[in-house]
């Protein structure tokens, strides 16, 4: 599931790349239309505004995969690893909850803006599909999030166990060693 998760990823992230790219080039032949031609593109800010956002949302979970947003963990680098794991556990579990109702809020949006039947000003593009779009972005953000918990947590019972062993192993060794001085 994770890597099916992961892949989905990318291929969102590979779609926005190419958003941007088509973005860029429309911008550049509008503003060369506009300076050598006196004839812009139509449409070109409908088409950049709804790129902008799609180039975000489509992304953002890419970008939580390689663990590139802003951290500030002046604080949380000083504590111990496991410390540090559970704060990650946490955090990936409030980003799931929020990205969850953003899902939500959007999911509501793209109905609303359906059965009214909004369109973008000068290319008549409906809007509801955007916001689809949008909170297809965030849900696999939320899922990436979910994963980066559990992996975390997989991690800290690990750890427990390993060190669970270590002690049953120890206190083994320790038995043995007080029998054979009894002895």
């Amino acid at each position: 599931m994770g890597k099916i998760i992961k892949l989905l990823t990318k291929g969102l992230h590979s779609v926005a790349q190419i958003i941007l790219l088509v973005m860029m080039l429309l911008i550049t032949f509008d503003v060369l239309g506009r300076w050598l031609f006196n004839h812009p593109i139509k449409g070109t800010v409908d088409v950049t505004e709804i790129a902008l956002c799609m180039i975000v949302f489509l992304s953002i979970g890419y970008a939580h995969l390689q663990k590139v947003h802003i951290t500030i963990d002046f604080v949380v680098d000083k504590l111990s690893k496991k410390v540090q794991l559970i704060f990650d556990i946490v955090i990936n579990i409030l980003i799931a909850a929020v990205m969850g109702i953003i899902t939500y809020s959007l999911w509501q949006n793209a109905d609303r803006l359906m059965r009214s039947g909004t369109v973008s000003s000068d290319l008549n593009l409906p809007i509801y599909i955007f916001s689809i779009l949008a909170a297809i972005g965030t849900i696999i953000f939320s899922l990436i999030a979910i994963l980066f918990a559990i992996e975390n947590s997989r991690k800290i019972l690990k750890s427990t166990k390993v060190k669970d062993e270590n002690f049953r192993v120890n206190s083994t060794f320790s038995q043995q060693a007080v029998n054979s001085n009894e002895s």
